[in-house]
């Protein structure tokens, strides 16, 4: 895939607070080229490294070019989408009638609207994709396509992790180790905005993070997704041929809190339906998560963050109203600080069956 343009930020220092360290798109939204990343040669990996980390330390949110993911495959993963969810409703019933732990979900609003009574306008269809592949039958080309994304996105993913370990100053493996990533959680999840005719925009999803460790996104050309930054929303357009990428709890978790989730929603307006199709990656359902050792050491609050079995962490979340990022304060320390030797292991003993969806 070739390289699309953009504009490079001289202006912008290195490790001014909000500002990008190399490329940019719009706005200032870091843009990572992942095929540097990964091939570059030392130099140029170091430096990628080093804006990678500070994308997800400014902004929590950045664009991947020459990422591997074919377009062409995108353009199939959204043209299943349509033809599923023009499906007539009885040929879906099973799965709409499924509930937030179910592989298979197709709903309106939010994935746990049985506690929530925020009104969002959309139409989404959720399917586990790893450790265990689901998919509805119909249509049934959505099987193929569907597993060839996932296997495509997760690599992908997986592959920033360990440049997010790097850049962290820990070893390139650690935090795949830490969170059993070869185990990983994921899930695929299509939404569908139908077009608003008020003038003021309208929730598509209110603002909300990510329970993850990363979110990748990818829409049809209709612009809603916005991300807060420096306590402002940001509009989030897309370079042609990249890829969104959304940090998630479990990284910030993870990191100490040194890389932040990013605070998201979805806005509906204007007369087009807007299309996007997620691919989020979690840790092994049932890796404790909690800050790696090392960071927490070098950090003079200590551990700001108590350990939690991930499965538990997702069923807090969908048994809560969606509240920005308040699922976090389940497992934040507040008041005294926890010191590293003394971290406890807050691997709950209810065991919550079945599979839980990304926000």
């Amino acid at each position: 895939m070739p390289t699309p343009s953009h504009r490079h930020c001289p202006n912008h220092p290195k490790g001014g607070h909000g500002d990008c360290a190399g490329a940019c798109g719009g706005d200032g939204i870091p843009v990572i080229d992942l095929g540097v990343l990964l091939n570059g040669n030392a130099e140029q990996r170091s430096q990628a490294t080093r804006e990678l980390g500070q994308a997800c330390e400014d902004w929590g949110f950045f664009m991947v070019i020459n990422h591997g993911v074919p377009e062409a495959l995108q353009e199939e993963v959204m043209e299943a989408c349509k033809e599923l969810y023009s499906l007539p409703r009885d040929e879906k019933a099973d799965y709409i009638a499924a509930g937030p732990k179910d592989p298979i979900r197709i709903g309106t609003g939010l994935f746990y609207s049985d506690v929530d009574d925020a009104i969002c306008r959309r139409d989404y269809m959720k399917m586990i994709a790893h450790p265990e592949f689901h998919c509805p039958a119909k249509p049934a080309k959505l099987r193929d396509i569907a597993v060839e994304y996932s296997a495509r996105t997760r690599q992908l993913l997986l592959e920033l992790a360990k440049a997010i370990s790097e850049s962290l100053g820990l070893d390139r493996g650690r935090i795949s180790e830490v969170l059993n990533l070869e185990s990983c959680f994921q899930i695929l999840v299509g939404n569908n905005y139908p077009p608003y005719a008020g003038s003021d925009g309208v929730m598509g999803i209110s603002a909300h993070s990510d329970h993850g460790l990363l979110t990748l996104l990818f829409q049809n050309g209709v612009d809603g997704l916005q991300v807060m930054h420096n306590g402002q929303w940001v509009t989030a357009k897309p370079l042609p041929g990249s890829l969104f990428i959304l940090t998630g709890d479990q990284l910030e978790i993870v990191s100490n809190g040194r890389y932040k989730a990013v605070l998201h929603r979805a806005l509906v307006h204007g007369g087009q339906t807007r299309m996007s199709f997620v691919s989020l990656v979690g840790p092994c359902l049932d890796a404790v998560v909690e800050p790696v050792l090392e960071l927490a050491q070098n950090d003079p609050q200590g551990m700001k963050f108590r350990g939690i079995r991930y499965r538990d962490y997702m069923e807090h979340q969908q048994s809560s109203k969606m509240n920005t990022k308040a699922a976090l304060d389940i497992v934040r320390v507040q008041g005294d600080i926890l010191t590293c030797e003394s971290t406890p292991n807050s691997s709950t003993e209810a065991d919550s069956s079945g599979y839980s969806p990304t926000s």
